[in-house]
């Protein structure tokens, strides 16, 4: 398994078991996620990506949408807006 998977599913595991706090604030918001902690809410999956990109350029993170129910957006499954 390649690193970026391997964080990924680290990443989503973690975020699963801590989504109802993210809820309350964040409801609907975009999370990127690296290190299994939050490093950013936003708006769009646009935006998200593009300041991950930016903060990360190694690409090792991944892309949360803060919803309450199983959706595994990971990394390349998002389009820029």
């Amino acid at each position: 398994m390649d690193q970026l998977q391997v964080e990924v599913d680290r990443n989503y595991d973690w975020f699963q078991r801590n989504l109802k706090t993210f809820l309350a604030e964040h409801g609907g918001d975009y999370a990127v996620l690296r290190g299994e902690a939050v490093q950013g809410f936003f708006e769009s999956p646009g935006e998200a990506l593009r300041t991950a990109l930016t903060k990360f350029p190694d690409r090792i993170f991944s892309i949360q949408q803060v919803v309450d129910e199983p959706l595994d957006l990971g990394f390349l499954s998002l389009a820029v807006d």
